[in-house]
């Protein structure tokens, strides 16, 4: 019986891609092209089940305050409508993490230290930099 080669065992793993959430029927259809748009602009394994709520009132709001934008110089109440349609974006674009601020890392870093040599080319002696919060 001839050997197998150490290729012959090897098998790939095949994971499932993570599916992306799909709009429910209830939306508008601002909501909707809102809805497809930021689901789509994000990595797919982002949004979960659970997000659902707060992803449908977050598109209906921007809907809402698109159409606000369309109708304000008719409609003088347009203007509450939208101000409180931004409202609401704000408020739930940090919780679904679409927010410029919660996508940076939470990692701050501490100021590194000047070398001896970079305080040498600088001419300052070994306390300077300390008197300067460094």
């Amino acid at each position: 019986m001839p050997r197998r080669a150490a290729a012959d065992y090897v098998q790939p793993i095949v994971s499932p891609l993570p599916k992306r959430l799909k709009p429910p029927a209830t939306l508008s259809e601002g909501a909707k092209a809102e809805f497809t748009r930021i689901v789509t602009s994000e990595r797919a394994d982002h949004f979960r089940p659970s997000d659902m709520p707060l992803l449908i009132q977050y598109t209906e709001a921007a809907a809402l305050a698109e159409n606000a934008v369309r109708t304000i110089h008719q409609e003088p109440r347009a203007m509450a409508i939208w101000k409180e349609a931004t409202k609401t974006m704000v408020a739930l674009c940090a919780r679904l993490r679409i927010c410029p601020q919660s996508r940076q890392p939470n990692n701050p870093k501490r100021p590194e230290r000047m070398s001896y040599y970079e305080r040498e080319a600088l001419g300052l002696e070994d306390g300077d930099d300390a008197q300067q919060g460094r």
